[in-house]
């Protein structure tokens, strides 16, 4: 129903039925945005306080749901603090959901807060709704430099120094309507008060780029404009934990497994990678696998003679869980794709470091 829902208001389904639905979804957007545009006067005008942590806060966010690349952007900037001395901790909401195989016992963590404290090994990264009271918590026994507040443009409640916004350039803004009749969070004259925006996945969306830049500045948007990618680095096996070169799935058959909310960009990398996608396995963003998507996924994979499943580093974090399941499967190889955002040109990355780096 979820996936459903989403296709409707992304305009991928259509009919009788569907534009009813479309028109009542309308209605509501508009009460969304009364709610939106009072919330925001109320915090503007002073009337609710904004908290101060005694920190730098750097907000990363987007002004859409679904993904824009956001998460190997808080990686990246996390890096460039580690590499500069400075101790950054990352706050996000974290998104919870019962275990792999349905065990509620299992440890059910933010899937992305995960996946950034695997690759970011001593960085702290927090989970929980109240990332405040989480912040405040951690400073009575540990040292801050900075935090990185994951999906923050929306956060009203905590005062920010820093405010970045992520764009997908393969899909921007969706068809422009605020939820839920489009995937709009905020209308995009929000946009201006950014503090640095950055345009993710142009690679995949070099034809958008050019566009994106004059709308924006069509709704007096003057900040800086930061064009990036999303550059493969290398696999990871995920019944061994081996980095395999990404020439091993040049040419292959392969099966793509993610649960993103922009799932094409990731079945784009895959194809300039050479690889021949047989089926992609699109579950909704943030889906927790159990044991009957692995062996639905294996079953086809064997019925059609596919070696080879590649899927997203978030999505391995759940994947692995079921390393047992995974091992029996001799004759089918689990594969992630480990990304890094990287900016384009020489010039964009001076001026992302200094800005990134100038007021802490």
């Amino acid at each position: 129903m979820k996936d459903l829902l989403y296709r409707i208001v992304t305009d991928d389904v259509h009919g009788p039925l569907a534009g009813i639905l479309k028109f009542f979804l309308r209605v509501l957007s508009f009460i969304y945005l009364a709610l939106v545009t009072a919330v925001a006067w109320l915090y503007r005008s002073g009337i609710l306080k904004q908290h101060q942590l005694g920190r730098p806060v750097v907000s990363v966010g987007n002004i859409t749901v679904g993904g824009t690349g956001k998460t190997p952007l808080v990686v990246k900037i996390a890096q460039i603090y580690k590499e500069n001395k400075i101790k950054p901790v990352i706050l996000t909401r974290g998104y919870m959901g019962r275990g792999i195989a349905g065990d509620p016992a299992q440890s059910a963590q933010s899937d992305e807060a995960a996946m950034m404290r695997e690759i970011l090994g001593d960085v702290p990264v927090i989970s929980g709704a109240d990332r405040i009271k989480n912040a405040r918590n951690f400073l009575k026994y540990n040292q801050a430099d900075v935090f990185i507040l994951d999906d923050g443009f929306q956060q009203w409640r905590l005062a920010r120094d820093l405010d970045i916004v992520a764009i997908d350039t393969t899909n921007p803004f969706g068809n422009g309507c605020l939820l839920p009749r489009g995937i709009l969070r905020e209308p995009l004259a929000a946009l201006r008060r950014a503090n640095l925006l950055i345009l993710t996945k142009v690679d995949l969306g070099r034809e958008q780029a050019e566009l994106i830049r004059k709308r924006l500045a069509a709704i007096g948007c003057t900040q800086q404009l930061i064009e990036t990618v999303h550059r493969p680095v290398r696999l990871m096996d995920l019944k061994t934990g081996m980095s395999r070169e990404l020439k091993s799935i040049a040419g292959q058959r392969v099966c793509a497994v993610c649960s993103l909310g922009a799932p094409a960009a990731f079945a784009a990398t895959l194809t300039q990678l050479g690889a021949k996608i047989q089926k992609a396995f699109n579950f909704a963003d943030h889906y927790v696998y159990n044991t009957r998507d692995i062996r639905d996924i294996l079953e086809h994979c064997r019925r059609n003679h596919v070696g080879i499943v590649v899927t997203t580093q978030k999505d391995a974090v759940k994947l692995g869980v079921s390393r047992d399941e995974l091992q029996q499967s001799k004759d089918v190889q689990f594969f992630s794709l480990k990304i890094e955002l990287a900016v384009r040109d020489g010039t964009g990355e001076n001026a992302f470091l200094k800005r990134i780096l100038d007021f802490s």
